[in-house]
């Protein structure tokens, strides 16, 4: 079965300027990898150490339980290794469910 689901992620806690750079390159790549590019924008605010990224319409996914560990221990494991510090939240919307 599918479902459709959004993605909201928001990184704190990062050095302003470089590191910021450099773990939104690193999450765009993780999100290409995953094919999620076309879905997933990133974005930054380098002056406050802040990286974005938000679904913009629905993921459809298939097995979602096994797909979002491995997305949700991917991202952590991609900040971690560039920013040990930094905080990571990410968050799932589920778009089927009613209100």
């Amino acid at each position: 079965m599918s479902i459709s689901v959004g993605l909201s992620l928001n990184v704190s806690g990062l050095q302003p300027g470089e590191e910021t750079t450099r773990v939104a390159e690193a999450m765009t790549a993780f999100l290409t990898k995953h094919d999620l590019e076309r879905d997933v924008a990133v974005s930054e605010d380098t002056s406050a150490g802040q990286v974005f990224a938000e679904s913009d319409y629905p993921i459809i996914v298939s097995g979602f339980g096994r797909w979002s560990d491995q997305i949700e221990r991917g991202t952590h494991d991609t900040v971690r290794a560039l920013a040990p510090a930094a905080q990571v939240d990410l968050r799932w919307s589920f778009e089927d469910e009613d209100d």
